[in-house]
C-alpha cells in the first residue's frame, strides 16, 4: 500500500520565495513537503502524487487536498473483535455465549483468518455465502480442530433471527430475510440496506489509541486515525495488522453511522425489541 503524507513546509522567507516562485516540492520518504497553498502547488502535488503512484494521502489539517483519502473501513475491518465487545457490552451481554453472524463472498486468506480469530471469540460462528464448497471445506478443517461453524446460503432463513450480523464484502442483502432490528457491522464500502431496516448499521469507528506511536508523535497535526489506519495498511497480512493494532492498545469510544455517532438509547432500543422477539 503506497500512502503519500503532505506537510507544510517549514522554510526561511528566502527559501519560501524561491521555492513557491518555482513550485518546488520537496519529497523525502513519501513525505511531501509544499512551500505554499495555492492552488497552483496543489495541482503540481496532485501531479507528483499520481506519478509516483501514490494510492492514498494523510495530510496535514489544514491542507485541502483532493485527493483519495482513508475511510476507515480498513480499520472496522481489522478492528471487528473490538467493536464486538463494544456491542455486546452495550447490549448487557458476555460474548462467550453469543453467536454471530458473517456475511462473506471473496474466500481469501484475510476473510479466512478474521473467521478463525472470531471462532476463539464468540460461542458460534454463523457463515452466510454464496460459495458453499468453498466454505464447507473451512467448516471441515475447522471441524478437525474441534472448531465449530455453520455455513449457509438460505437467504431467506440465514439471517432472520441475527443479532450481530459482520458484512465483511457483500454490496448488499437482496433477496435476504434480515432481522429487522439487528446490528450490522459494515466493512463493504459500498453498501445498500432495505428501507425497511430499523436496526443498527456501523459504518465507522472512533478510536483511542493509549499507546504512544511514533507516527502519531512525529505527525501531531495530522488525523491520528488516518495515521493509525496507514500503520495497519503496511504489514503485510492480516495477523501483523492485528498484532499492531493490539499492542497500540486501542480503545472503542463511539460507533458512527450513516447519520453521525450511534448513541446509547439506539443500543438500548435494540435490547428492547429483540428482548420482545425473544418472548
Amino acid at each position: 500500500m503506497n500512502i503519500g503524507y503532505v506537510k507544510l513546509d517549514k522554510l526561511n522567507t528566502l527559501e519560501k520565495m524561491y521555492r513557491k516562485l518555482f513550485k518546488i516540492i520537496r519529497v523525502v520518504n513519501n513525505y511531501y513537503y509544499i512551500p505554499a497553498l495555492n492552488e497552483k502547488i496543489i495541482n503540481k502535488l496532485i501531479e507528483k502524487l499520481k506519478a509516483n503512484n501514490i494510492e492514498y494521502v494523510i495530510a496535514e489539517n489544514d491542507i485541502n487536498l483532493n485527493y483519495n483519502k482513508l475511510d476507515g473501513k480498513f480499520l472496522l475491518k481489522m478492528a471487528i473483535p473490538e467493536i464486538l465487545d463494544y456491542c455486546f457490552n452495550k447490549l448487557g451481554k458476555s460474548k462467550e455465549f453469543e453467536e454471530i453472524y458473517i456475511c462473506v463472498e471473496d474466500f481469501t486468506k484475510e476473510n479466512i483468518r478474521i473467521i478463525e480469530n472470531l471462532t476463539e471469540r464468540v460461542k458460534v460462528v454463523n457463515i452466510v455465502t454464496n460459495h458453499l464448497r468453498q466454505f464447507q471445506e473451512l467448516e471441515r478443517r475447522l471441524e478437525r480442530k474441534e472448531i465449530y461453524i455453520t455455513v449457509s446460503s438460505n437467504k431467506r432463513k440465514a439471517l432472520k433471527r441475527a443479532e450481530i450480523i459482520i458484512n465483511l464484502d457483500w454490496k448488499n442483502f437482496n433477496g435476504f430475510n434480515v432481522n429487522r432490528n439487528s446490528i450490522i457491522i459494515n466493512c463493504c464500502k459500498e453498501f445498500n440496506l432495505n428501507k425497511d431496516f430499523e436496526g443498527i448499521l456501523i459504518e465507522n469507528i472512533d478510536i483511542q489509541i493509549k499507546k504512544i506511536m511514533r507516527i502519531i508523535s512525529e505527525n501531531e497535526n495530522m488525523n491520528k486515525k488516518e495515521l493509525f489506519e496507514a500503520e495497519l495498511l503496511k504489514q503485510n497480512n492480516y495477523d501483523e495488522s492485528r498484532y499492531i493494532l493490539e499492542k497500540s492498545k486501542i480503545q472503542i469510544t463511539g460507533v458512527i453511522g450513516k447519520r453521525g455517532e450511534i448513541s446509547n438509547n439506539e443500543f438500548e432500543k435494540i435490547k428492547r425489541m429483540n428482548s420482545k422477539a425473544t418472548l
